[in-house]
């Protein structure tokens, strides 16, 4: 069977590549009798009918996959109903909204089937199923419609052994190259899951909702060597990064030393640089010592809130002020650069409470400073905003397809437009500082770095609203190397 996976991204940011996709994929590859390929949508959004088109008829799939999250969803119903009136392909579903909402997602007219939790086996069985006829009764993990009826089997289950899976191909991305141009980096995943439950995130919705340990870890040294092994096979294509995707990439000791170790003895590690999430409970001196040494070039980190209330009482962090400001120094002490991430308008936020974040944000003068607003991605969190006094804008939920702008929550004390222009304000305080490095660094290579990257954007069909600050968050990491 050949299976054609769509990247339903028509919104605009092109700031990843979905790495389920390209694991699945990669899979039906190497170790299936099937086929997968992938039709990107990301760089042809005013055309993407015509694109779709013509990767159908270049594949010539008997079969549609699509990976789903709660904030592309309106892309994915409107995609799967070009597919099914103009080509009438059956159509499965995997990722984290179909995983935590089955019924629902099941219930879209045009979907023929969901997969919950890892896809790799449920996947192959349905492949082989649908190839020979039969019914899809019993397949683990697999909700499906069929004469009329739905089959809905036993919950999905997270793979023990993520070892087993083969590296993931990205050349299967057709504009692979583009992506290099304009973020510089190849996405690698060495555990999957996360151990925390933390309110907001959409990560403990899918742990709730499939059965098994959500956390796994791959085998280091075998990690270690698949970066390196990317960078062999991108760096002359323009990878400058390794953007490990790791929720915890830090918290265990052993596995990390065992990392560290493994990617130091390649002896390229301050030329073959990544980055990597951390949280700042799971950092310590010897630690990020070791990230340092191992050419660790950016820590990614959840700081959320000034605010102690907000910070660990609504969004159960249970970081303290002190511990962030003690792990930001012995980074920058350890030439480790870090990206802080924090979010306004949580449940309970007030215009005091965001200001405190501003004001956290100025001090700690992170390389790279991301304000996303809140949005409500889990019953937790909705179930917060209605206990301090707020409730969902509806019909902003329904129109919001991005994690960083567009708030969607009315606050007791602020409205959605207060906690826009707040956010503005956060961006307009960090973001000068971060500028004029740049143009330290880079001279007057700024201006004309900036001006090819907009050009190029531009021509490429990008938004340049995602184009402009996405070259002043990204250059850090490739386009002033």
């Amino acid at each position: 069977m050949k299976m054609q996976f769509v990247n339903a991204l028509l919104g605009g940011d092109f700031s990843a590549m979905d790495i389920a996709l390209t694991c699945l994929a990669t899979y039906l590859n190497k170790r299936t009798e099937h086929t997968g390929t992938i039709s990107d949508l990301t760089f042809h959004t005013k055309h993407w009918k015509e694109h779709l088109r013509r990767g159908i008829i270049k594949d010539k799939p008997d079969i549609i996959g699509i990976s789903t999250n709660t904030m592309y969803m309106q892309y994915v119903k409107r995609i799967a109903k070009e597919i099914k009136e103009e080509y009438d392909f059956p159509i499965i579903v995997g990722g984290y909204h179909a995983s935590m909402k089955p019924q629902e997602t099941l219930n879209i007219p045009e979907i023929d089937a969901v997969c919950i939790g890892d896809g790799e086996f449920a996947l192959t069985e349905y492949l082989d199923r649908f190839e020979t006829g039969k019914s899809m009764k019993g397949v683990k993990g697999l909700w499906a419609k069929e004469n009329g009826k739905q089959i809905r089997n036993l919950g999905g289950c997270f793979i023990k052994d993520i070892d087993q899976f083969p590296i993931p191909n990205w050349d299967l991305w057709e504009d692979l190259d583009k992506y290099l141009y304009y973020l510089g980096m190849i996405y690698i995943i060495g555990t999957r899951g996360c151990p925390y439950k933390c309110t907001y995130c959409d990560a403990h919705g899918i742990a709730q909702a499939v059965e098994g340990r959500y956390f796994r870890f791959r085998d280091p040294v075998k990690y270690a060597q698949e970066i390196m092994y990317q960078w062999s096979k991108y760096e002359k294509r323009g990878m400058r990064l390794a953007q490990l995707f790791d929720q915890v990439f830090t918290i265990d000791r052993k596995w990390l030393e065992k990392f560290c170790e493994e990617y130091r003895s390649f002896g390229r590690a301050d030329e073959c640089r990544y980055s990597a999430f951390a949280r700042i409970d799971n950092l310590d001196e010897h630690k990020i010592k070791m990230l340092g040494k191992s050419g660790c070039a950016l820590l990614r980190v959840g700081i959320e809130a000034g605010d102690d209330f907000i910070r660990n009482k609504v969004l159960m962090k249970d970081i303290s002020v002190q511990q962030i400001r003690k792990t930001v120094k012995l980074c920058k002490d350890n030439g480790i650069g870090l990206t802080t991430f924090y979010m306004v308008g949580c449940p309970a936020e007030t215009r005091e409470t965001i200001n405190k974040t501003i004001r956290l944000a100025w001090e700690l003068d992170g390389e790279r400073s991301a304000f996303f607003v809140f949005k409500p991605f889990t019953d937790e969190s909705e179930n917060l905003i209605t206990q301090y006094g707020g409730f969902i804008d509806e019909k902003r939920w329904k129109k919001a397809d991005n994690i960083t702008f567009d708030a969607v929550v009315k606050l007791k004390d602020l409205s959605p437009r207060e906690v826009e222009l707040l956010q503005y304000k956060a961006y307009f305080f960090t973001f000068g500082r971060r500028l004029l490095r740049m143009i330290k660094r880079q001279k007057l290579r700024y201006f004309s770095n900036f001006a090819t990257y907009m050009f190029r954007g531009l021509r490429d069909g990008l938004d340049w609203h995602y184009l402009s600050p996405y070259y002043h968050i990204y250059a850090y990491d490739n386009v002033d190397k």
